[in-house]
């Protein structure tokens, strides 16, 4: 564990913003605050989009609004809001946004991708794509030093210094990475039902070679987990509500547009104020789904449970489980659940 590392909350109106071919970036996580563990940034972008490249991290993309195609080792994949995409390191990758101010998260793991952004971009004077032209190409040696820097390679093309065309756009498989690409929409990932909520599967350590899992949660009214940590960092994007979360010796109220990190063995808790809330939930690495899929229950359908769904584990399984996947309750006071009732005299 790091003990130098703080959990921390930024939104997209209040994270660093630039410009960078017609694009609004919002960095919300960077390889700096997270040890180079992960980067994220909230994007809002233009029709088109860059030629075939690859990175040596793993990268993934959930489109908030509007529509992508992407060209991912040799297969096409669509995506419309609530479909996240997967696409494993050394894997040629392109895409073309095909709606105008398509909004999607793009991050990376381990981090460092944006700092070919940085070195690239212009401040933004507003949280709005600039006007188009406003924010030509970089010069060609700087886009291309830069990528050797931090870590993309072009296939055969390089994004940033040369321009996109129908022939630099098509993949093909990767020669190194044994891990598929792969796209799945949030209605047909599997779903389960936990306590009062639904949990949905995005991505598993399976599926992304260990590198980290990714979950949807929609939680009802006070709800949260009593006080807990992780061996693994955690990281959560509210898409709707609003919950109160302490992580350490930090208390955040986290909504819409928030994002919140929360780095390996720092004990955390939530409480659900609004009536529900939707948020993306990673862990890197991998392997905190296994809870969900193993103490949960198959969900009939995509709406809460009637009655609240109880693990059928006995408590030792929970214990073992929780073990296996690196989690552990903490044996303090729950600040939400719990507390010590007043009386008069």
């Amino acid at each position: 564990m790091n003990s130098k590392r703080k959990p921390y909350m930024l939104t997209n109106q209040n994270s660093t913003a630039f410009w960078l071919l017609d694009t609004l970036w919002m960095p919300l996580a960077t390889s700096h605050q997270t040890q180079d563990n992960f980067s994220l940034m909230e994007q809002v972008c233009p029709i088109g989009g860059p030629q075939s490249h690859m990175h040596p991290t793993d990268e993934g993309m959930y489109i908030l609004e509007g529509h992508v195609t992407f060209q991912v080792g040799g297969q096409e994949m669509k995506a419309g809001p609530g479909t996240f995409a997967s696409i494993p390191r050394y894997t040629e990758h392109s895409f073309i946004v095909d709606r105008p101010d398509t909004r999607l998260l793009n991050f990376y793991t381990p981090g460092g991708f944006e700092m070919i952004l940085m070195s690239l971009a212009t401040p933004a004077l507003e949280r709005k794509i600039p006007h188009p032209g406003t924010t030509p190409m970089p010069p060609y040696w700087m886009a291309m030093e830069a990528s050797r820097e931090f870590g993309q390679i072009g296939t055969p093309a390089m994004p940033f210094a040369d321009p996109p065309t129908d022939e630099n756009r098509p993949t093909k498989p990767s020669e190194t990475n044994p891990t598929t690409p792969y796209s799945v929409e949030l209605g047909h990932a599997p779903a389960f039902w936990l306590e009062n909520g639904l949990f949905t599967v995005i991505a598993t350590k399976e599926q992304t070679g260990g590198s980290y899992s990714l979950l949807h949660q929609r939680l009802q009214r006070n709800s949260g987990p009593a006080p807990h940590s992780h061996e693994q960092d955690e990281a959560l994007y509210m898409l709707e509500g609003e919950l109160t979360l302490i992580a350490g010796q930090e208390r955040f109220t986290v909504t819409a547009g928030s994002f919140v990190y929360i780095p390996e063995g720092t004990i955390h808790t939530f409480h659900v104020e609004s009536a529900e809330v939707q948020l993306l939930n990673w862990y890197l690495p991998g392997g905190f789904e296994q809870v969900i899929q193993e103490g949960g229950v198959p969900a009939a359908t995509r709406e809460f449970p009637q009655e609240p769904v109880k693990s059928g584990q006995t408590a030792e399984q929970q214990l073992f489980l929780f073990g296996r996947v690196g989690m552990t309750v903490a044996a303090i006071p729950d600040p939400f659940r719990n507390k010590p009732e007043t009386g008069s005299n």
